[in-house]
């Protein structure tokens, strides 16, 4: 110990390693989070003992239900009832019945000759293979009650004397009567063993009645089914029931079963007691199977939390049954424990150097890829072998103490003023080179700045600053060298730099190709400078913006001028939105309307999809932000949104569908257009070319604050959620385009109002008016899809683009038929 915390004194890197593995050895013994360890236990076990319920071909259930109830009058019932049933299920030539409720809540017929209570003990009798239940309580736990008849356990001659461990915890038993004792062949405690979280996950194989041992219910109905009656024996934590292999239990005498959940595929056989004492059930459901009789789900009683669900008693103890009778029960041999704490070590070992010799994404993404082995290499071993592992204790061990890792580098990083390792620190180097020799000069700036401001980044960043100014973008060029001279001001001729590129006009230039990341934004002047003017129809001056030509402008909107512009390089026609960003928003709000900006061009510039317009490039120039676009040919749907110009309906509910499917790829991308509306989509009739526009612009509505109050994205077309300013999904632009199609069909909104403020209003609480009621000669499947589409919450929508799709083509087709 000493040697380790000598040596973690002098190496960075062992002194994370020494303190991840003591952590890991905290944690291994389960000082610190017992409860985690134990969660993260029962969901293994949760998972292991409801993904392969056992064989039920050999259990049956009679339910003591409502249905019975009403029949046979309130619970509990006369002895004879129950008579007449054993009678029945002994003809059917039942193998073993199972009374699961405790009878001594029946009601005997009090005759001159008890005749109620000796039907009962006679049928019991004439049968030879009944259980019945016994109540047994903890010692100190409740003592007897008057009315619970003594039980004469000396004299029981079932009762066997066998040895139980001292963990066994002693009980003491509540009824039946001693004549029921005496009938039956063997009898079974019904005491359950429940988790901290209310959940039952084991059986009490054995119990320390009075000094003798009592097998629960279940053990008690296996053995029988396996054996002329013989007791099941407990020894050295091995359970002895008739099988060929023993029942592993440990050393309190518990067992750990699989459950059998309701509506599973493998659920036991119920039927009402009521029927089956009527003889409506046929015999052949009985013959040669393990009967239980007791309380069904609907009547509540003696439920109980498992994890396959809330059982009742009655199937609690069917299920534990059919895990014993077909060997499925889960085993923790003491061997899992030196396995336990070897996995803990040798995987806490593998990502403790993975997080400590690399960067700490690989050593996070090694520890999430161990700890998912563990789980499924928890569940999988069990449900092949039966045996229980116990990793959840690697697995907290891992997830921890990479916690620990991650949060000790952080700390000696801020400490020596790192940002990273050595290696992560290179790569980032390394990947800013890579930008800068790709002439993403932004991208770089914005790698660089990630670095430390050591001597190494300050050459870099200068090299980049000169680049910046061969490229004549000399207010980028000054911010590269005021960012060094934070740290360094002396650095080189960054003084004589500085002073030389602030008496210096700023020329505009192209902009770097690729898509920009953005910088932070050039020091603004002590007078505020002139707006941009607008870019003319002046190509022959030979105008650019960015590196684009701009030949014509194609039009205005509430967010920019869109420009006819050419990319000289490879000749290509292209069109150019551009905004001026400036103008429009505070200068606290500038630099994250910027960021916005370009990260949300960038996301657009990834759709792939016929039904979007392609992005090609986005750049800043001059204080206009612009994106480089497809230049589409064609028509905007709101020129079909006029009362003059309606398409004919067919072709809407085609296009809205075609719509439909790109939001539903641009949605499973996680991109939101988030201001979809006709004047958004371009549709060019003679090639039957249909394009979403201006993906990733209306993200710009997050921003705070514009200067001339322009509100980005249209109210009109607006979901609720999305008027409340709420977090959005694809719902919300499926609800905008729900009042698309509404109005490509009738020619107006579906919500109007002469106010903002009653607008909004509308849109929030009021239905719509009945496209019908504009057009009756629409389908009536149209009304119904309108009605879905525009619902006021999002779940009462359609849930994707696919779905909406789906719905416009069948009310196409069934229009047309």
């Amino acid at each position: 110990m000493g040697f380790i915390v000598i040596a973690a004194a002098r190496d960075t890197k062992l002194a994370w390693l020494a303190g991840g593995l003591a952590a890991a050895a905290v944690f291994g013994l389960g000082l610190c989070v017992p409860s985690v360890t134990e969660r993260t236990e029962n969901f293994l076990l949760n998972r292991v003992q409801r993904a392969s319920a056992p064989g039920v071909n050999d259990i049956v259930l009679i339910d003591i239900d409502q249905a019975s109830e009403a029949r046979l009058g309130a619970w509990p019932w006369a002895h004879s009832v129950h008579a007449s049933l054993v009678e029945r299920l002994r003809a059917a030539q039942a193998k073993v019945i199972t009374f699961t409720s405790p009878l001594e809540g029946s009601l005997v017929e009090k005759s001159a000759s008890d005749s109620g209570d000796d039907a009962l003990v006679q049928a019991i009798r004439a049968h030879g293979n009944v259980v019945l239940p016994v109540d047994v309580q903890l010692d100190g736990a409740a003592s007897q009650t008057e009315t619970s008849p003594p039980f004469a356990w000396g004299s029981w001659a079932k009762a066997s004397e066998q040895s139980l461990s001292d963990a066994v915890p002693a009980w003491h038993p509540q009824g039946p009567s001693p004549a029921l004792i005496n009938a039956a062949r063997l009898l079974g405690h019904t005491a359950s063993r429940t988790g901290r979280d209310g959940v039952e996950r084991s059986d009490l194989a054995m119990v320390n009645v009075e000094g003798h041992p009592l097998a629960s219910l279940a053990v008690a109905s296996a053995t029988l089914a396996l054996t002329a009656g013989e007791l099941p024996q407990l020894q050295n934590r091995a359970l002895f029931i008739g099988r060929t292999q023993p029942v592993s239990v440990d050393d309190r005498g518990v067992v750990i079963p699989r459950y059998i959940a309701n509506g599973g595929t493998h659920t036991l056989p119920h039927y009402p007691y009521w029927q089956v004492l009527a003889g409506s059930i046929l015999p052949q459901a009985f013959k040669d199977k393990v009967v239980f009789i007791g309380f069904g789900p609907d009547v509540g009683l003696s439920q109980r939390k498992t994890p396959a669900g809330t059982l009742s008693q009655n199937q609690i103890v069917a299920s534990v049954s059919a895990s014993l009778l077909s060997g499925t029960e889960i085993s923790r041999p003491h061997w899992t424990l030196t396995v336990q704490a070897l996995v803990t070590l040798i995987a806490f070992v593998v990502a403790a150097f993975a997080a400590v010799s690399t960067s700490l994404a690989i050593g996070a993404t090694v520890t999430a890829l161990l700890t998912a082995l563990l789980l499924i290499a928890e569940i999988g071993i069990a449900n092949s072998s039966g045996v229980l592992l116990s990793l959840a204790l690697p697995v907290v061990a891992l997830v921890v103490g990479m916690a620990v890792l991650i949060t000790t580098r952080v700390m000696l990083g801020r400490r020596g003023g790192e940002a990273s390792s050595t290696t992560t620190l290179e790569s980032l180097r390394m990947l800013g080179l890579t930008f800068q020799g790709q002439g993403q000069l932004d991208l770089a700036f914005e790698t660089f700045r990630r670095c430390p401001l050591d001597d190494s980044t300050q050459e870099l960043l200068y090299r980049l600053g000169l680049d910046f100014e061969r490229r004549r973008q000399l207010s980028k060029a000054t911010a590269v060298y005021k960012h060094i001279a934070a740290a360094n001001p002396d650095y080189r001729d960054l003084t004589q730099r500085l002073e030389r590129l602030r008496n210096r006009p700023h020329i505009t230039q192209p902009v770097m190709t690729g898509t920009a990341l953005p910088a932070d934004p050039p020091p603004r002047p002590a007078a505020k400078p002139e707006p941009p003017a607008p870019v003319q129809r002046t190509n022959s001056s030979g105008r650019t913006l960015g590196r684009y030509e701009i030949e014509r402008e194609l039009g205005k909107g509430a967010m920019g001028v869109v420009y006819l512009g050419r990319d000289p390089k490879i000749n290509r026609v292209v069109a150019i939105k551009a905004i001026p960003l400036a103008e429009e928003f505070d200068d606290e709000d500038l630099a994250e309307a910027r960021a916005r900006f370009f990260r949300e061009a960038e996301m657009a510039g990834r759709l792939n999809h016929p039904g979007i317009v392609t992005v090609y490039d986005a750049g800043e120039d001059s204080g206009l932000a612009y994106i480089a676009m497809e230049y589409l040919r064609g028509q905007h749907l709101s020129h079909y949104a006029e009362p003059e110009h309606l398409l004919p309906t067919a072709t809407v509910l085609s296009l809205v569908a075609r719509v439909a499917d790109a939001l539903n790829y641009a949605h499973r991308q996680n991109v939101v257009h988030r201001d979809i509306k006709p004047a958004n989509i371009m549709f060019n009739a003679e090639a039957d070319e249909l394009k979403i526009t201006d993906f990733g612009i209306a993200r710009l509505t997050d921003v705070s604050r514009t200067k001339t109050g322009i509100v980005l994205g249209t109210p009109s077309f607006m979901s609720p959620e999305q008027l409340e300013g709420r977090p959005l999904d694809g719902r919300s632009d499926l609800f905008a385009l729900g009042v698309t199609l509404y109005q490509l069909l009738s020619g107006q909104l579906p919500f109007r109002a002469d106010s903002m403020t009653r607008l909004m209003q509308k849109i929030a609480n009021d239905e719509h008016a009945p496209v019908r009621s504009i057009r009756p000669e629409l389908p009536e499947s149209i009304e119904v899809i309108l009605n879905r589409v525009l619902a006021k919450s999002a779940d009462d929508r359609y849930q994707t683009g696919a779905e909406l799709a789906a719905a416009l083509r069948t009310c196409l087709q069934t229009a047309a038929a």
